[in-house]
């Protein structure tokens, strides 16, 4: 073996190994990998648009070990430091950490989070709104909630104290791609808002793993969304 395939062979052995133990760490999830590392942006208090407006904090890519110490500034959070790894869309059927629904937003989806006590027939209105906008959305139970469910866009958030599928609706339709590592429009409430900001940044990643979404099929190679602009999935 040449010296040049020996480092070959261990490059891409310790890829391997980190990739293995960064999967341990955060969990069993369906994964969409990211190439751009976090991001800033002005915040847009955007009053026409449903929920609240969310002070928007700065956004690196953090290890796991440093995101037991992150603080964000709302419950759940929707802007801030998170992995460097994030989550395809769909639904999960346990709690997914914090810095993998934050990066979800970063790419321009919804999360919607709902208290482990909710009764089972609002969880299976959410499955199903959820499947609707099924390469939007992000849905999955969120410890910190005592009760009812949230709603979370970047620097976007609404409570609800139980299921309201018009106004679920309504804040999907209003925030879904309106944040894909940076603003997608020039602005939110103006005449102007239509208007879609040319210079938005590329980005390259694909969904992989298996899927635990059930309309994938559990355990299946879903292999949807080869690229974040693909949403035909």
């Amino acid at each position: 073996m040449t010296e040049t395939r020996r480092w070959l062979w261990r490059t891409g052995l310790l890829v391997a190994v980190v990739g293995i133990a960064a999967l341990l760490v955060v969990g069993p999830y369906s994964f969409s990998s990211a190439t751009i590392t976090g991001s800033k942006a002005i915040q847009r208090d955007s009053p026409c648009l449903p929920g609240t407006a969310v002070s928007i904090l700065d956004s690196p890519h953090i290890s796991p070990v440093r995101a037991t110490s992150v603080r964000y500034d709302s419950v759940p959070p929707t802007s801030g430091p998170h992995f460097a790894a994030t989550i395809a869309t769909g639904v999960y059927p346990s709690p997914v950490p914090e810095g993998l629904t934050v990066h979800a937003m970063e790419h321009g989806h919804v999360v919607i989070q709902y208290a482990q006590n909710l009764p089972g027939d609002q969880i299976d209105a959410l499955n199903s709104i959820a499947r609707r906008y099924g390469a939007d959305v992000v849905l999955a139970p969120y410890d910190k909630l005592d009760s009812g469910i949230a709603l979370t866009a970047w620097g976007r958030i609404d409570h609800l104290d139980h299921y309201d599928g018009s106004r679920i609706a309504t804040f999907v339709e209003g925030l879904r791609g309106r944040y894909i590592h940076g603003w997608t429009h020039s602005d939110d409430c103006s005449p102007n808002a239509a208007v879609k900001i040319t210079a938005a940044p590329a980005l390259s990643c694909g969904y992989s793993l298996a899927a635990i979404d059930g309309s994938c099929g559990a355990g299946s190679a879903c292999g949807c969304c080869a690229t974040c602009d693909d949403r035909s999935c």
